[in-house]
């Protein structure tokens, strides 16, 4: 049975930070493959300016190529009509995969303590465990006391391991913190300074390209 890692978010853009937890989640967990699945319409972020659907997808392509095989780019929820809820993406890869593949839902501790405002939030294990991402920097929000608050049924099988009636789990997965934001990166853009490091050389070199014909007015 395959091991997939499905990790969903705006990437607006991708930078080593999201490389990170991708590369924390192959290890941890063993997978096979781990898809990024920029969200089209993230209902979460309606109302804001966010980067075109195809310009993120670009990026996380050439970020893609360059620092793993195993990372896949899936262009999912651009196909679908209306807001990228995440239930309905588990879904259609449980569809598209079938039952040899095991599914393991990659989200922050962020996300995961708002996960009650979700669309159909109690039915995402349904087709998926859920890997959270324990960040120190949520101080007194913990993983455990999310999935007691969330997931009442759900209980602790074993360290930072939980389990209810359905056959998948929740884990968190600790990782050292990487001090670097996509909001960071876009207010570095803005004030015309260097994005070196934060994101990969082959995303930076596209950043620059497209500030670059902003500020002429040309499109290739």
């Amino acid at each position: 049975m395959q091991k997939i890692g499905l990790f969903g978010g705006t990437f607006d853009p991708v930078h080593i930070g999201h490389l990170a937890v991708g590369r924390a989640a192959l290890r941890q967990l063993g997978l096979d493959l781990l898809y990024f699945i920029p969200a089209a319409l993230p209902p979460h972020k309606a109302g804001q300016l966010i980067s075109p659907f195809a310009r993120r997808v670009a990026m996380l392509r050439l970020a893609a190529v360059e620092e793993e095989p195993r990372f896949v780019v899936s262009e999912i929820e651009g196909l679908r009509p209306g807001p990228s809820y995440t239930v309905d993406t588990l879904s259609q890869f449980r569809q598209s995969l079938g039952p040899e593949a095991e599914f393991f839902f990659i989200i922050g501790l962020d996300a995961f303590a708002e996960i009650t405002t979700w669309n159909r939030y109690a039915e995402l294990l349904d087709n998926a465990s859920f890997v959270v991402i324990d960040r120190p920097s949520h101080g007194r929000q913990s993983v455990a006391g999310v999935v007691g608050r969330c997931f009442p049924d759900y209980r602790e099988e074993t360290a930072g391991v939980w389990s209810g009636t359905g056959s998948h789990r929740i884990y968190s997965l600790a990782m050292e913190p990487v001090p670097v934001s996509s909001s960071l990166i876009r207010a570095r853009l803005r004030q015309g300074e260097s994005v070196e490091g934060l994101v990969p050389p082959k995303v930076a070199a596209y950043l620059r390209r497209n500030l670059m014909q902003e500020a002429t007015g040309t499109r290739h």
